[in-house]
């Protein structure tokens, strides 16, 4: 199998729910909003599973929001990235795995602008070999074309193999698989779901993700 690493970037590389929550706690005070308004914002977002024109429909219907729907989805995608953390500990294993021979792309599902500002922002565009953002390609997680788009910027073909790395198990884990890599599932403390096949290893977080691919674990 070569060396090929694909991560998904939110809730993986970085800390997409928390961002989120910042996100949100000043949309609620910059608009004054009833004291119920920042849980029904980060229950309705079910932690991005939503789509966003969907999302922004809901949010400027609830609190009768000025702006139109696509001029808040565009204010909220220019601030995310702002918000977006990345561990200096994860860009350090994806820099430690690349300098031992690893090929590392991000394969995400997202509008272009906001994705790649994540990357931008937090420094990954520095600790990876190439990106796949569904936004500019118009191919989304799990189709196994937006895998095929990150192996193809880095030169390589997804015949070889390699890993794909997530935390959600239909994009990361099923897509993955069906693309036909090894997976690995970043839980994130969840349960895996009993009625899906499970993925090749489970870890917590990426850098035990990342630990697993360097073979540092004890369990290869």
């Amino acid at each position: 199998m070569q060396r090929l690493a694909l991560f998904d970037l939110d809730n993986t590389l970085v800390d997409r729910s928390e961002a989120f929550r910042r996100w949100a706690v000043e949309f609620c005070a910059d608009r004054e909003l009833p004291d119920d308004a920042l849980a029904w914002l980060i229950a309705t977002d079910q932690d991005g599973a939503v789509p966003r024109d969907w999302f922004f429909g809901e949010v400027t219907e609830r609190f009768g929001l000025a702006a139109s729907v696509d001029e808040a989805w565009r204010q909220y995608r220019h601030r995310m990235p702002e918000l977006v953390r990345c561990p200096q500990e994860v860009r350090a294993s994806l820099r430690l795995l690349r300098d031992e021979g690893w090929t590392v792309a991000i394969v995400t599902n997202g509008q272009a602008d906001n994705q790649l500002g994540k990357i931008r922002r937090t420094g990954l565009d520095q600790c990876v070999d190439a990106w796949a953002v569904s936004g500019e390609l118009g191919i989304r997680k799990p189709a196994r074309e937006i895998f095929e788009a990150a192996a193809h910027e880095c030169g390589l073909d997804l015949r070889g193999g390699g890993w794909a790395i997530g935390d959600s198990p239909v994009l990361d884990v099923e897509g993955g698989r069906a693309a036909g890599l090894a997976t690995l599932w970043v839980s994130r403390g969840k349960d895996w779901p009993t009625e899906l096949t499970p993925p090749d290893r489970t870890v917590t977080d990426v850098v035990a993700a990342v630990q697993v691919l360097r073979g540092e674990d004890s369990g290869l």
